[in-house]
């Protein structure tokens, strides 16, 4: 029986994925069919040191579903997939006749979730533009217009959302290394600042960086229920670091700052307590003690 040459055009696709991805990562591919779940590859990007001999070291890792042209695929039945995954996720699309791999970025995804939960349906539209220097919340102007596509276009409809990619970089089999390295550092720029949201989204620490350093906040069910602890631990980060400053580096202790954050806390002992909060409350103790001591010791 003969093979339908569309499976072999997608199996070639994927051995030059592969070979263009392995030049700048160590590359996993899951073995059959049984593991399709919506990633063809699992990469982890790695440096060459310049040491003696050269060594490869392991730095972040992403996953890449690989497609034979750039037209919009739906992703319905990979939602519990891609919801559940801690990598950022590309899209790449193969030419064979270039022996290029464009790379899309799917950066929105952990928003996307956070703000609409699993949609019903999830499809992704891959555009050839860098991603706008935009959040979600400046797509409507306050004409009520919207000046350009962004992440996804609205709100799902019919609990359908629909996703843009955005192109990242291109690499081909003819590059050398120096053009390789830049393009590798468009890449993990996109990987930490994705990684640092899943991160955010995992952890219920609802705070999302976009392209351009914009910052914006995801308020809802998943948030009210974990912004107070949230700000307790941050509150404990704070007065251990004004303990250490205290200890190690005096000078950039500010007497000022660091009652702002007293009566935060103080002010804050009044509502529920939790053990976030214990925590934090001891390190303000501490660092009063340690405030206490460096007084008397200058009076002595």
């Amino acid at each position: 029986m003969a093979h339908l040459h569309k499976i072999r055009i997608g199996w070639e696709n994927e051995q030059l994925a592969h070979y263009l991805l392995s030049r700048f990562s160590f590359v996993a591919h899951p073995a059959t069919i049984g593991d399709d779940l919506g990633s063809d590859f699992f990469c982890t990007i790695f440096d060459i040191l310049e040491s003696d001999p050269p060594q490869m070291a392991p730095q972040l890792s992403f996953a890449i579903q690989v497609k034979s042209n750039s037209d919009a695929f739906d992703a319905s039945n990979k939602i519990g997939h891609l919801s559940r995954l801690e990598l950022p996720y590309f899209v790449g699309v193969v030419d064979q006749t270039l022996a290029s791999l464009s790379v899309y970025s799917a950066e929105a995804l952990p928003m996307a979730f956070a703000n609409f939960g699993e949609p019903g349906k999830l499809s992704f539209r891959l555009r050839d533009e860098p991603a706008r220097h935009k959040s979600p919340s400046d797509f409507i102007d306050a004409h009520g217009e919207k000046p350009g596509i962004g992440y996804w276009d609205s709100e799902p409809v019919n609990r359908k959302l629909v996703l843009n990619c955005y192109h990242v970089c291109a690499f081909n089999a003819r590059e050398d290394r120096l053009a390789l390295r830049e393009k590798v550092e468009q890449l993990l720029t996109v990987c930490r600042r994705v990684s640092l949201n899943i991160g955010s989204r995992r952890v219920e620490e609802h705070l999302y960086d976009w392209p351009g350093g914009q910052v914006t906040v995801h308020a809802g069910p998943g948030s009210a229920e974990h912004f107070r602890n949230n700000l307790h631990k941050r509150l404990a980060e704070a007065f251990c670091n004004f303990s250490w400053l205290l200890t190690h580096d005096p000078s950039r202790f500010n007497h000022d700052e660091f009652r702002v954050y007293e009566k935060c806390v103080v002010d804050l002992s009044r509502f529920g307590v939790t053990k976030a909060f214990e925590y934090a409350y001891k390190c303000y103790v501490d660092t009063c003690i340690l405030i206490d001591d460096s007084f008397h010791r200058v009076i002595e």
